[in-house]
Order: structure tokens, then sequence, then C-alpha cells
């Protein structure tokens, strides 16, 4: 069941590249974040508020957890802006190799609060293969 969330959230990712980088041919970089964000506030505020009817709450959280916010904007402007300039696919596929190597570096520190996790020399040969991939859809 998580591979399959996990493959609909990348190809919504692929999707949401594209669609940002159309919205960067009428809006500033700026404007697209604003939008994206926007939109996404809108409707979380609507779930929470209205739907599940919790009450938010903006305490108690370690200060590193707010960068998420930073990041994610971004995210979002510089994937619309190079979307548009190599393409969705050299995006996600460069962008998934900065996603994994951030990863074991988080797991191998055990960064954020998450437990440690060496990488396991097995791993190796996969990772290889990714950086393969990732070189294969730059140079074609």
């Amino acid at each position: 069941m998580y591979y399959i969330i996990l493959l609909i959230a990348g190809i919504l990712q692929g999707a949401m590249n594209s669609l940002n980088a159309q919205l960067g041919e009428h809006f500033s970089l700026f404007g697209v974040t604003f939008f994206v964000h926007f939109i996404a506030l809108v409707i979380l505020l609507f779930y929470l508020l209205a739907i599940k009817k919790e009450k938010l709450r903006f305490s108690g959280a370690p200060w590193y957890i707010y960068l998420v916010g930073v990041m994610g904007i971004g995210i979002v402007a510089s994937s619309s802006w190079v979307t548009m300039h190599i393409g969705a696919g050299t995006l996600m596929a460069i962008s998934t190799l900065g996603q994994l190597l951030s990863s074991e570096f988080i797991d191998a520190l055990g960064l954020f609060g998450m437990e440690k996790v060496l990488p396991d020399r097995r791993q190796i040969p996969g990772f290889l293969i990714v950086a393969a991939g990732v070189a294969l859809v730059i140079i074609f």
C-alpha cells in the first residue's frame, strides 16, 4: 500500500512541476510560489477546521521543523523556473538523486531527531544505478 501511495505522489509531483512551469510563463516566481502555497493553505485550513474540526497549534515543535516552509518555497520557485529550461524529466531525475543523497546523509547522522541508520554496502549498486540513470537522462 505504501509503495502505491508513493508512486501516486511521484506521479503528482511530476505533473506539478510541469504545471508550475506553465504558471511561471504567466507569473513571476513569487507569483507561482504564492499561488501554490496559498491554494494549499486554503484547502488544508478548510479540511482541518471545517471537516476534522481540529484546533490549530503552533508550539512544542523543535525550531528546525519550521524550515519546511522555507524549503517548500525554494522547491516550488526553483522547480518551476528550472523545468522551463531543462524539462520535467531532467528535473525529476536530478531531484531524485538529490533526495537520495540528502536522505542517506540525514539517516547516517541521525539528523532532525531521526533514528541513525548507517548505509549498507549492499545499497551501493542501487545508488550507482540511480546515478547512472540520472546521467543518462541528462546526456540524452
